[in-house]
């Protein structure tokens, strides 16, 4: 080491968590337009009885990466009297949830959620998480919705569970690819309800992001520990 230099070790944080509240809230407004249909209302041209969907109270939910958003949506979802199972990479009991399970064991809840909100991080052992095979062990009217990142659900498949009404719909704030191209077959699939990444909104993500930097600059200075640590090893 050259003279005058300090050994620092390196410390990454991330904006985990800041902002869940507006994530939340973003994937419950997408599971109450899926159960209630309002995205084929919204299309309509004409009156129709289409659009009649189903009570979303009750529904089993399953959150697929519990972490901040996740979190954030259990207690959004209090009200609603929802059954829900929440996954972590660990297993680690999630306060608020029904029944927590650990990665290892998600292949038991696909038959049965209602609605699967995706929320875990993209790494390489998320990437595709949901393809043909969950897909197709899926309740038919089962609903996916997505406000991670595009990447964790394998696209063609889903385009194709949606052609043969495998399941009841789909949700997306993220897509891949991403933009969704123009033409995508998912603009025109009726069952699918896509918002262009929108679930950050713009007037508080800078707001929301400069407060943690702020708190933890404060704890640096302190000798606290920072919020938002990342695992290098488990890459977020």
């Amino acid at each position: 080491m050259e003279k005058g230099l300090i050994d620092v070790e390196r410390i990454f944080t991330s904006a985990a968590g800041v902002f869940s509240g507006a994530v939340a809230e973003h994937a419950l407004a997408l599971m109450l337009a899926g159960a209630r249909r309002l995205h084929e209302c919204a299309r309509a041209t004409s009156w129709t009885e289409a659009g009649w969907g189903r009570l979303f109270g009750g529904s089993t939910v399953v959150i697929l990466g519990a972490g901040g958003i996740g979190r954030a949506l259990i207690r959004l979802l209090e009200p609603f009297g929802a059954r829900v199972l929440a996954v972590t990479r660990s297993g680690r009991e999630v306060p608020g949830a029904t029944e927590s399970y650990s990665a290892d064991q998600t292949g038991e809840l696909w038959p049965e959620g209602d609605f699967f909100v995706v929320a875990a991080p993209a790494t390489g052992a998320t990437e595709k998480m949901i393809g043909a095979r969950e897909l197709g062990a899926m309740q038919d009217h089962a609903w996916v919705v997505n406000v991670a990142r595009g990447s964790l659900i394998d696209t063609n498949a889903l385009v194709e569970a949606l052609a043969e009404e495998r399941i009841g719909g789909v949700a997306l704030d993220v897509t891949d690819p991403e933009p969704l191209p123009d033409g995508h077959p998912l603009w025109t699939e009726p069952r699918a309800l896509i918002t262009p990444h929108t679930a950050n909104l713009p007037d508080a993500l800078a707001r929301a992001l400069a407060g943690r930097i702020e708190e933890n600059v404060a704890r640096f200075g302190a000798g606290e520990e920072l919020i938002g640590l990342i695992d290098v090893e488990a890459g977020y």
